[in-house]
């Protein structure tokens, strides 16, 4: 096996195999996303996407001793396991995300924001969101036309995101002067629609990248072993690998209660 000299990491017996194989990337992914953005104790963030990486992030961020947090979401099961990780929740698709951050924070805004959905964003369908959606129907469309020009949606499935720079753009507008983004979310090199000049006039420092997940796991497995992180809180399906196809097309519906999935295989 190449490089297993480096790349293989002991698992010590007090972590079970749920533990272990969220471990592997998806826990590092978010300890990252959090840590880009840099939080000071008592900040306040905002999180963009509330699946797993979206609360693992949440539960990354209360190990930095951060202030408050908002959950921003339109899936009522993610919303509820992020409001269960002491967050504060906000359906995109009953009130506008900006207009409530603001709202709670005096009309100040965010001191971080953490992009947790990436390409697949989606615009609101309901509320009072759904004007200014309305509105860029047509740009949101050519967004997805230039992100996605090869899309194979079938029967509900597999379909992109209908506005792909929608969790970016509000959480610029969610951010205070001189705030942080973080962007964990993954994004194609196709993908040209960030609102810089908005960055810009508020002074806004950019973090982003995708996680170099070796580096981060040997400390993540002592905030596990220590009972500071718990990853399989967000384990909300098991299902036999024989089922693999149909617990992929449950997950990528977004159906109610389906987070993150454990297959097991056969005996």
């Amino acid at each position: 096996m190449p490089f297993a000299h480096v790349g293989l990491v002991r698992i010590p017996e007090d972590v079970n195999d749920d533990q272990a194989i969220l471990l592997s990337d998806i826990l590092p992914t978010a300890y990252f996303a959090a840590e880009l953005a840099h939080p000071h104790t008592g900040s306040t963030v905002a999180v963009f996407g509330c699946g797993p990486v979206g609360l693992l992030t949440i539960m990354s961020l209360h190990t930095m001793g951060v202030g408050r947090i908002f959950a921003v979401d339109c899936i009522e099961s993610r919303l509820e396991l992020a409001r269960q990780l002491g967050a504060e929740v906000i359906d995109f698709d009953a009130e506008h995300p900006v207009e409530t951050i603001l709202r709670l924070t005096g009309s100040i805004g965010v001191d971080r924001a953490i992009d947790c959905v990436g390409i697949d964003a989606v615009h609101a369908h309901a509320g009072p969101a759904k004007l200014e959606a309305d509105q860029r129907a047509e740009e949101f469309q050519r967004e997805v036309q230039a992100v996605a020009p090869e899309a194979h949606p079938s029967q509900g499935n597999w379909e992109p995101g209908d506005a792909p720079s929608q969790a970016q753009e509000w959480a610029v507008d969610a951010l205070a002067k001189a705030g942080t983004l973080s962007i964990a979310g993954v994004y194609p090199q196709t993908a040209r629609f960030f609102p810089i000049g908005k960055a810009m006039m508020k002074n806004l420092t950019l973090r982003m990248g995708n996680c170099h997940h070796r580096a981060y796991i040997p400390k993540l497995l002592q905030l596990v072993r220590g009972n500071v992180l718990e990853p399989t809180r967000i384990l909300t399906q098991r299902a036999p690998v024989d089922d693999i196809l149909e617990a992929y097309r449950s997950f990528d519906r977004r159906e109610p209660s389906w987070v993150k999935v454990a297959l097991r295989p056969a005996a």
